[in-house]
C-alpha cells in the first residue's frame, strides 16, 4: 500500500481533489450567508454561528486522538504490520467516548451557569439555552466520529473524505436555509435537524472504515462492546503520551480560532459579534486550503519519513509552501483593490461600517495564521510533536494576552494585530525547526 497509495503523484491528485471539493461549502457560504443573515436577523445569526463553532471545537478538545491514530497507523502501514491497527483503533475509540462524555458534561454545566448569570449577549432566553444544549449533543457525536475519520485519513481515503467533509460543511448553511424556507426561524428546529444528520454521518464513517478490513487485513471493532467499556479507563502509555502533546497543539489552535467568539460577547453586542464572526468564517473557509492540503500530506509524510525518503518529503513540502504562498499573495492583492466592493455586493443591507473597516486586515491576519499550518503538520508527521507544541504554547499565550487586552479596552477593531503577531513569530521558529530536521 505504501508504494501505491502514498506515491507523490497520487497524494498530489488527492490534494487537488480535496481542494476542488472545498468549492462546495465555500459556494454554500457565499450564496446563503446574506440570505440567512437577512432572514434570521443578526441576533439569531450571531447565536447560530457561535453554536456551530462549538461543533468544530470537538476536533480541538479531542486531545489529539485523531492525528495520533492517523500518525501511528500510517507508521504501522509503512512498517507493513497491519495486524496492529485494531489495537490502535480500540485505544482511540475508547478515548473518544471518555473525552466526549467528559467534555459534554463539563460544557453543559458551563452552559447552565452562563445562562443563569446572563453574562453573554448570545445566551439570554430559554430558546437560546435549548439551542446550545442540542448543539452540545452534536458536539458529542462529532467526538465519536473522530476515530473512524482519522483511520480513513491514515488509509489515504481522501476521495471519500473530501466528499463527506464538503457535504458536512455545506449542511451548516443548507439546513438553516431549507428549515427557514419551510418553517419559521427556529434555532431549536435547526439544531435538531443537524443532530439527526450527524447520526447518519457517524454511521457512514463507521461503515466506510469497516470496508477496509479485507483490503488491509485487520479486524474492525464494534463501537459498543465490553472491551470498549474496559478500555475507557485503561490506556496504552505510548498512545496516551502522544495524545497529550497533540492536545496542546489543538488547544492552542482552538484558542486562536474560537476564543474571541466567546470572549468578545462579554463586551460587544450581537450585531458586532455577527459582523466579526461573518468575516472570520468567510476568510477561514478560503484560507483553510492549508489545512486540507497538509492533512492529505500528513500520513504520506509520516510513511515517507519512516521509509527514510527525506528527498520526497522535502520536495512535496516545498511544493505546498510555494503553491499556497502564491495563491495567498494573489488573494491579498485582489482583495486590496476589490474586497470592499465584493463584500458590499455579497452582504448588501447587512454590510456595515465594522465590516468596511476590518475586512482587509482580518483577511491578511487569517491568511498568515492558516499558512503556518503548512509548517506545523510536517514536523508533527515526523514525530516532532512535543517540540512544536511547546513553542505553540508560548506564541499562543502572547496571542491570548493581546486578545484579552483588546476586549477589555473595547478595541475589537485591532483583532488583526493578534493574528499577525502570532503568525510572524511562528513562521520564524517553525522554519528554523524544519531546516534543523533537514526537510526544508
Amino acid at each position: 500500500m505504501s508504494n501505491v497509495a502514498y506515491s507523490s503523484k497520487k497524494v498530489f491528485k488527492k490534494a487537488l481533489f480535496n481542494i476542488g471539493f472545498q468549492v462546495v461549502p465555500i459556494a454554500a457560504a457565499l450564496i446563503l450567508t446574506p440570505y440567512l443573515i437577512e432572514n434570521m436577523g443578526k441576533d439569531f445569526w450571531a447565536k447560530y454561528s457561535t453554536g456551530i463553532s462549538l461543533v468544530f471545537l470537538s476536533n480541538y478538545f479531542s486531545f489529539g486522538i485523531g492525528p495520533t491514530l492517523n500518525r501511528r497507523v500510517s507508521q504501522i502501514i509503512g512498517l507493513k504490520q497491519n495486524y496492529r491497527i485494531q489495537a490502535e483503533l480500540r485505544e482511540c475509540v475508547s478515548f473518544s467516548y471518555l473525552l466526549g462524555l467528559a467534555f459534554f458534561i463539563l460544557l453543559q454545566a458551563i452552559l447552565y451557569a452562563s445562562y443563569i448569570s446572563e453574562s453573554f449577549s448570545i445566551l439570554r432566553t430559554d430558546q437560546d439555552y435549548v439551542f446550545y444544549s442540542i448543539v452540545l449533543c452534536v458536539f458529542f457525536l462529532s467526538f465519536l466520529i473522530i476515530p473512524y475519520k482519522s483511520l480513513l485519513e491514515s488509509f489515504s481515503d481522501f476521495y471519500f473524505l473530501a466528499i463527506a467533509r464538503a457535504i458536512t460543511a455545506a449542511m451548516l448553511f443548507l439546513v438553516p436555509f431549507f428549515y427557514i424556507s419551510l418553517f419559521d426561524v427556529s434555532l431549536t428546529g435547526i439544531s435538531t435537524t443537524l443532530l439527526f444528520i450527524y447520526v447518519i454521518l457517524y454511521l457512514l464513517y463507521f461503515v466506510r472504515a469497516k470496508s477496509y478490513e479485507g483490503k488491509l487485513s485487520f479486524k474492525m471493532i464494534s463501537p459498543v462492546n465490553w472491551e470498549m467499556a474496559k478500555g475507557l479507563f485503561r490506556f496504552e502509555l505510548g498512545f496516551l503520551k502522544e495524545t497529550i502533546w497533540f492536545s496542546i497543539f489543538f488547544a492552542t489552535s482552538a484558542i486562536v480560532l474560537f476564543f474571541d467568539r466567546f470572549y468578545y460577547p462579554l463586551f460587544f453586542d450581537t450585531r458586532t459579534i455577527s459582523d466579526h464572526v461573518t468575516l472570520l468564517d468567510l476568510f477561514n473557509r478560503v484560507a483553510i486550503v492549508t489545512g486540507t492540503i497538509s492533512l492529505v500530506y500528513f500520513s504520506a509524510i509520516s510513511v515517507w519519513y519512516q521509509e527514510n525518503n527525506l528527498g520526497r518529503v522535502t520536495t512535496n513540502l516545498k511544493l505546498q509552501l510555494i503553491g499556497v504562498g502564491l495563491l495567498f499573495f494573489v488573494i491579498a492583492l485582489v482583495s486590496y483593490f476589490f474586497l470592499d466592493t465584493i463584500l458590499l455586493w455579497w452582504l448588501k443591507s447587512s454590510y456595515s461600517n465594522f465590516i468596511e473597516s476590518n475586512g482587509f486586515r482580518l483577511l491578511i491576519g487569517t491568511l498568515l495564521v492558516n499558512y503556518t499550518i503548512l509548517l506545523i503538520r510536517p514536523l508533527q508527521a515526523i514525530g516532532e510533536i512535543k517540540q512544536v507544541s511547546v513553542w505553540l504554547m508560548s506564541s499562543t499565550l502572547l496571542y491570548l494576552i493581546i486578545v484579552l487586552f483588546l476586549g477589555a479596552f473595547y478595541l475589537i477593531d485591532y483583532h488583526f494585530v493578534a493574528f499577525i503577531t502570532k503568525a510572524l513569530i511562528d513562521v520564524i521558529i517553525l522554519v528554523t525547526l524544519l531546516r534543523r530536521k533537514k526537510i526544508l
